[in-house]
């Protein structure tokens, strides 16, 4: 990759952001807690939050991103931070491997929205549609609907979730 190729300043516009990706540059996700971005591919959608790596070989072939907060994406410049980044990538994977333990879709979308609504803004976690949601933990959309409906999440009455949720 030529040196003109490299992103040194923040990426912050969802289309930037897309076109980066599928460009196979390799960048970090900056920000702080409570801030990630949903990649979308065709079958399956990823979260990636604060420090996790983003783009390269993982993301060639995504087909949209969804920015959750206020996130921006920066070159990782050490391979220090490239390991970083990388592992919490793998870190990122984990937590939403933990919500779909159960083989019960239900449940499963239950507890990923528990641990998006400790995690995240309860706000920001409402206006992401159920589509994409339900992406990201292998159910049906109107799994994910049912079970917003069931629970209506509020900020103080939300279900716990396994303790695994720490990212």
């Amino acid at each position: 990759m030529t040196e003109q190729a490299l992103a040194r300043r923040p990426i912050t516009q969802s289309t930037d952001i897309l076109a980066q990706l599928q460009s196979g540059q390799l960048l970090r996700v900056s920000g702080c807690r409570g801030n990630a971005i949903i990649i979308c591919h065709r079958h399956h959608a990823e979260l990636a939050g604060p420090g996790a790596a983003v783009g390269g070989v993982f993301d060639l072939n995504c087909s949209r991103v969804i920015p959750v907060g206020n996130i921006s994406l920066v070159y990782p410049e050490s391979r220090s931070e490239r390991h970083k980044a990388y592992t919490l990538r793998q870190r990122w994977m984990l937590f939403t491997l933990h919500s779909m333990e159960s083989y019960v879709p239900l449940q499963r979308a239950t507890n990923f929205l528990c641990l998006l609504y400790k995690y995240f803004d309860p706000q920001i976690v409402e206006q992401l549609p159920d589509e994409i949601l339900a992406q990201l933990v292998g159910v049906l959309p109107k799994t994910i609907s049912m079970v917003r409906q069931a629970h209506n999440f509020q900020p103080d009455s939300v279900p716990q979730a396994s303790q695994r949720s720490r990212v």
